[in-house]
């Protein structure tokens, strides 16, 4: 007897055996939380059926049934499926032919019944992160390659781009400082072009790191260092899907971040032929560690490279204030204390305390500064055109808010759901000292 039950789109599938009905059941009803193909037979013989038909990630057998025992059947499994996750229920009396059989190799995990059902669940999704690691390990091996097939594309039609794209090349080499080689501006140009890498948050990023490795008191080769790889920090998302990193980090499916966080192999890889940039790809590469080690190779922090840690500071502080991080724009002082909560376990508190202690050292430089219409008052000016979702003009750049506009505005944002980004007009400073008097 086969039974399946069917999650919604289950990508991975549990194959259970046991003679006895009720064990089944039981089985079921422990597992019903977790999404996968589930596939209840009862006997050894039906399991092996199943297996030649379609693959299956993890397999949990009864160690006594009639005919095939338990041992017996995972001792197939492991000739013919050795990727396959093997998982044995034993009671107490069958404990030595258990260990046997784990020594031999046969199985990976035994379970005594009666079983707990957390426990159950867990071996499970243990099996199953094996499973995952492998296929995400020989998807980043196939990643690789099509990148460095990418890579010669990319550098075959170089020149044909730069051409293209002069005036935009031109106009971010003039927001940084040109002390780097070729090969480094080429590598800015390349991800600046990429309508979905944003350029200006590099600019951020990097102008933060350099701010924060000059407080520090760092020699300048260290701070031209630290400040490049901040810049380039996002190389490696041109290797990804546009949907892995558009959305903001938060609300990203666990696959997604998985993916996200690849880009740092990607980058390292980019790197590579590059040899006089290796300091450059490690502090790229150990960018998402954290200081006290959980990170994602678990590097503690004096493996991690000084410059990565500093880059990690710059780089979440501009993620909450820009909304990359949470999908909402953290104000300045929100985003430090957010930062703050994980002082020496995510982030290096000699380096946090330095954009901690200065009100200035973040001010933004190139990312625009939107606000909503909660926050607009009388006589500010409207930035930018600002159009309805029809791509109609409500206001056209140059408007100054009056208490109608603005209440017009929150109206519509009441009527159609929606809220709008407001871009407002910077004061000169002569501006304001106008403004100052026209108040006395």
């Amino acid at each position: 007897m086969t039974i399946t039950e069917h999650a919604d789109k289950p990508l991975y599938r549990v194959l259970c055996v046991d003679d006895e009905q009720n064990i089944l059941r039981a089985i079921k009803r422990a597992l019903f939380t977790l999404k996968i193909e589930l596939i209840l037979v009862d006997s050894g013989e039906a399991a092996l059926e199943v297996m030649a038909q379609k693959p299956v990630h993890v397999i949990i057998s009864d160690m006594k049934m009639p005919g095939m025992t338990g041992a017996e059947l995972l001792a197939e499994v492991a000739n013919t499926s050795a990727d396959t996750y093997r998982v044995l229920l034993t009671g107490f009396a069958d404990i030595d032919s258990t260990i046997k059989a784990v020594n031999h190799g046969r199985i990976h995990r035994y379970l005594q019944k009666p079983w707990d059902n957390q426990e159950l669940i867990n071996t499970i999704e243990e099996g199953l992160e094996r499973v995952k690691l492998k296929d995400e390990n020989a998807r980043l091996q196939k990643l690789t390659q099509r990148q460095n097939n990418k890579l010669k594309e990319i550098n075959s039609n170089l020149e044909k781009t730069i051409q293209k794209r002069t005036r935009q090349i031109r106009a971010a080499l003039q927001r940084i400082e040109l002390r780097n080689n070729a090969l480094e501006q080429v590598l800015f140009n390349v991800i600046s072009i990429n309508p979905d890498v944003d350029g200006k948050f590099a600019i951020e990023v990097s102008e933060l790191t350099k701010k924060l490795a000059t407080q520090a008191g760092f020699n300048q080769e260290d701070i031209r260092l630290f400040t490049y790889a901040s810049l380039i920090g996002e190389l490696g998302l041109l290797g990804l899907k546009p949907e892995a990193f558009r959305p903001p980090f938060a609300k990203l499916t666990y696959q997604q971040q998985k993916d996200y966080l690849s880009q740092t192999t990607l980058a390292k890889t980019i790197l590579a032929p590059a040899v006089h940039m290796q300091p450059i790809a490690d502090i790229i590469e150990f960018q998402f560690e954290h200081y006290n080690g959980s990170g994602l190779f678990k590097k503690v922090a004096n493996e991690i490279p000084t410059g990565a840690r500093i880059h990690a500071i710059s780089r979440d502080y501009w993620r909450l204030v820009s909304g990359r991080m949470t999908g909402h724009k953290m104000p300045p002082l929100e985003a430090k204390a957010e930062l703050k909560k994980y002082t020496n376990s995510r982030y290096d508190g000699a380096y946090l305390d330095l954009l901690l202690s200065n009100s200035d050292i973040d001010k933004p430089q190139f990312i625009d500064d939107h606000i909503g219409t909660n926050a607009l008052t009388p006589g500010l000016v409207l930035g930018n055109n600002l159009y309805n979702e029809n791509h109609i003009l409500l206001l056209p750049a140059g408007h100054e808010f009056t208490a109608a506009t603005i209440g017009k505005l929150k109206q519509y944002e009441r009527d159609h759901k929606r809220t709008f980004e407001i871009l407002i007009e910077k004061q000169t400073d002569d501006e304001e000292e106008d403004g100052e008097d026209n108040t006395e």
